[in-house]
């Protein structure tokens, strides 16, 4: 009967966790660079299923297989994909085409992004808001105002000399890159500088996730659910005849 209970009870869990991811996707919808996560389950643990069978005065175990009670959501896998580019007008916005990601020094540690959000700070450097400086091919990028012209291979020009070049870098596994915040990456892996990147001036990546797939996928675990939810009730009357009901037999 527990088995039922745990198998019930982890569903619920796994179901609820999936809801919650799903959520916060939908909320990242407008996120420039945002990448969508999507939970992959497992099973939590397992028990080993064995046959006995009585040998003389001995009892010997064969192995059957293995069974697990509990699903669980193991991991929130980032879904890499690139969002729809859109046309903003604004200088400070960025967007890379195809692969790779900016890096920005967020207090010396560096974080790699494709939103492309930046903006000028007091000092003169081009930055995005709440994480840090962004990095060119020579560290911070100085630009001094917001008079400047740009080429789609990530060259800044100010007074007709180009003063560096937007640093574009790609990694060879993704799943080197841990998330920091929404839409921030770690890395303890050390990432290739793209030679030859391709970015586009007053336009930005928009995150890619779809309304309508997230939406199907809650309402989806809410049904799932509420089927758990009412067959936990169900296991919960049985046990409670077996122990208030049926004991009292005899």
């Amino acid at each position: 009967m527990s088995r039922g209970f745990y198998t019930l009870a982890s569903g619920m869990l796994t179901q609820q966790r999936k809801i919650d991811i799903s959520g916060n996707n939908i909320a990242n919808i407008n996120t420039a660079g945002y990448k969508r996560e999507q939970a992959v389950t497992g099973n939590f643990g397992s028990l080993l299923i064995n046959k006995y069978k009585q040998n003389g005065i001995y009892e010997e175990a064969e192995p059957l297989s293995n069974v697990s009670l509990i699903r669980a959501v193991t991991e929130n896998n980032t879904i890499h994909s690139q969002g729809t580019l859109e046309e903003t007008g604004s200088m400070t916005d960025f967007a890379i085409m195809g692969a790779g990601f900016f890096a920005i020094d967020n207090n010396g540690q560096i974080l790699y992004t494709q939103n492309g959000s930046f903006t000028i700070d007091e000092e003169g450097y081009l930055m995005l808001e709440g994480a840090g400086r962004v990095q060119g091919e020579f560290g911070d990028i100085y630009i001094g105002g917001d008079k400047f012209g740009f080429s789609e291979d990530g060259s800044i020009i100010v007074d007709e000399e180009v003063v560096d070049n937007i640093a574009v870098y790609d990694f060879p596994d993704y799943n080197s890159l841990n998330k920091y915040g929404e839409g921030m990456f770690l890395s303890d892996v050390e990432p290739d500088l793209v030679d030859y990147p391709v970015i586009k001036n007053q336009t930005l990546e928009r995150s890619n996730v779809n309304i309508t797939e997230e939406l199907t996928g809650i309402m989806s675990s809410q049904r799932a659910l509420q089927t758990a939810a009412q067959a936990f009730k169900i296991y919960d009357m049985i046990n409670d005849k077996a122990v208030n009901e049926i004991g009292k037999i005899g």
